[in-house]
């Protein structure tokens, strides 16, 4: 294999395809990057096996080959050749050479056949948006995806379309996202997306308007973005019955200022933060919102205005759960709907049900 490119565009395209690389692999080629020179490309692939991204740019190929690079020093390496065209060599002794101005450097590589095999086949189902709208769709319901390998599903978000409504789910045991939109479909479907590989489709993403389909292929998702392929294993198992989880009704229904709740949890967080469980109190009447919290630190103590449909109540969260929703949604005035200071707190915009935010409450001593 030699190939000739611009230092620019592997960096780029080397540091694209990095963020599939697993941080610790049982098998040691997974932490490699494979490269290979065909026709007038060059095409990068990482993979951990459950997270795939293929990149290709223009190169001119002087002797077509392949080879898998180890990965972490090779990207390490070529961020420094940005302004340099780059010549790769595949040398017979198992080594990648690479030239670069009056320089020459060498780097270990794997047994190419040693690679995973990435298959592309033909989709079962997709459903198109906008980059935009994919953006807002995965901030909003990642901030409710478990961190905890105990329970695999609910480290992915559950995507759910019915005729042309997308149905977006995601919980943790504390908290739980849902969030419709609207889409074009090929068919109704259930799939469960790694939040993993949600956030590093967005963060692909460059432009706003552009159209982003996504293909579920049966277990499997795939996404192409000009010259970047993305693969992903979907997450096997049963969702949980989130419909179950919303509470029918509400005795208690707070309206109040987005900017001006989340000021006063922010400030009440800093003083809370030492406490495991960051816990903010409210304590709500007909129009205010006393929002406290305390530690060894110090207290601190505001109102809030609000306007109150329902009976007076004392009610605690964890501050850090609140913020997280309050940041994401951009309405002016939100709705809390509450029902006692042990039940579920369901947060929505006043104007719009398209996406409800659902927490539990910390139980404190009135």
């Amino acid at each position: 294999m030699k190939v000739i490119c611009a230092g620019l565009d592997l960096s780029d395209a080397v540091l694209k395809v990095s963020k599939a690389l697993p941080v610790k692999a049982a098998n040691p080629v997974l932490e490699g990057i494979k490269i290979i020179a065909e026709g007038d490309s060059l095409t990068l692939i990482a993979t951990d096996t459950e997270l795939t991204i293929k990149k290709t740019i223009p190169a001119e190929v002087i002797m077509e080959g392949e080879t898998v690079v180890v990965g972490k020093y090779f990207v390490d390496f070529v961020k420094k050749l940005e302004n340099e065209q780059v010549e790769l060599v595949r040398l017979y002794d198992a080594q990648l050479q690479i030239k670069y101005s009056d320089s020459e450097s060498e780097f270990q590589v794997f047994p190419t056949e040693s690679f995973p095999v990435i298959k592309e086949e033909e989709a079962d189902n997709f459903f198109v948006l906008k980059e935009k709208q994919f953006k807002s769709i995965v901030e909003k319901v990642s901030i409710s995806c478990s961190s905890d390998d105990s329970r695999p599903i609910l480290k992915g978000c559950l995507f759910e379309t019915e005729g042309d409504t997308l149905t977006c789910v995601s919980l943790d045991g504390f908290r739980m996202s849902v969030l419709k939109t609207k889409v074009q479909a090929g068919g109704d479907f259930k799939a469960v997306i790694p939040s993993r590989t949600l956030n590093e489709i967005s963060r692909l993403l460059e432009k706003e308007d552009e159209d982003l389909n996504i293909c579920l292929q049966k277990n499997n998702l795939y996404l192409k973005l000009e010259n970047t392929v993305i693969f992903s294993r979907l997450i096997d198992g049963e969702f949980v019955k989130y419909r179950h989880i919303l509470p029918n009704s509400f005795e208690n229904e707070v309206t109040v200022s987005r900017s001006a709740i989340l000021n006063s949890i922010e400030r009440a967080s800093i003083v809370a933060k030492n406490d495991r469980y960051n816990v903010i109190r409210m304590d709500i009447h007909e129009n205010s919102m006393l929002i406290s919290a305390k530690s060894e630190i110090g207290n601190v103590n505001e109102n809030v205005n609000i306007n109150l449909k329902g009976k007076d109540l004392t009610i605690a969260f964890n501050g850090k759960y609140l913020t997280d929703y309050l940041k994401t949604e951009t309405a002016d005035f939100i709705v809390m709907n509450l029902n006692s200071a042990i039940d579920p707190c369901v947060l929505k915009a006043k104007e719009s049900e398209d996406f409800i935010y659902l927490v539990l409450p910390v139980r404190i001593n009135a």
